[in-house]
């Protein structure tokens, strides 16, 4: 995931042209030189106008949930789509995905609804979509990448003792987290996905967009 930039100094780079444009001629008339100054606002509004409309700023609220809605679909090969509920759910509780302070780790831990089952999962996502949910574990795989803007990324891929598979795609490290560890992870479920496996079958796994992992001792 990158950031998205802004353009900037478009405006400023507009009003430098116009002063350079004058600079050949030293006598001007005022009338002039306010029909410059209201064609440099004229110009200076549009430019603010169309770059508004051409790259919409991403606020703090939706940075993480704008971002997952691309990463989603590169970890499932295409095949899942976040959903409406899901991003509004992530955008209303944007401190916990991830959870990065003490804080938020124990408020995401509180919010969790630990009735929810793979079970539940399996039969029908959905209607959780707009949840936290937690579940423990050993870890399969674990990946993680630091991107040039200093955002970590995680991938974990979870097993636990009915043969069900959890994948935990996060924004932050997962720590000393390694292979064939026992954990427990909170996060939100976004729909189920499968990925061929080393024996030739495939594999089904329930995703989350995870707020944190920690180890069990």
């Amino acid at each position: 995931m990158t950031k998205q930039f802004k353009l900037i100094g478009l405006a400023t780079l507009l009003g430098l042209m116009l002063a350079l444009a004058g600079c050949g001629s030293e006598e001007s008339s005022t009338s002039e030189e306010n029909k410059q100054t209201a064609t440099a606002d004229d110009n200076t509004e549009e430019v603010d106008k169309e770059q508004k409309e051409v790259e919409p700023e991403t606020s703090e609220e939706t940075f993480y949930a704008d971002g997952f809605k691309q990463d989603l679909l590169t970890i499932t090969d295409n095949s899942l789509e976040l959903s409406q509920e899901s991003y509004d759910f992530i955008v209303d509780n944007y401190t916990l995905f991830p959870a990065k302070t003490e804080k938020d780790i124990a408020k995401a831990k509180k919010k969790a609804d630990s009735s929810i089952t793979s079970k539940h999962l399996n039969k029908n996502a959905q209607p959780y979509f707009g949840k936290i949910a937690t579940f423990q574990g050993t870890v399969v795989s674990v990946e993680e990448k630091t991107l040039d803007n200093g955002e970590v990324i995680s991938l974990t891929h979870v097993y636990d003792d009915n043969g069900q598979s959890y994948q935990v795609f996060m924004y932050k490290s997962t720590g000393d987290i390694l292979e064939e560890d026992t954990v427990r992870f909170w996060g939100a479920p976004v729909g189920a996905s499968s990925f061929e496996n080393v024996s030739g079958g495939a594999t089904n796994v329930q995703n989350f967009f995870g707020s944190h992992v920690e180890k069990v001792n």
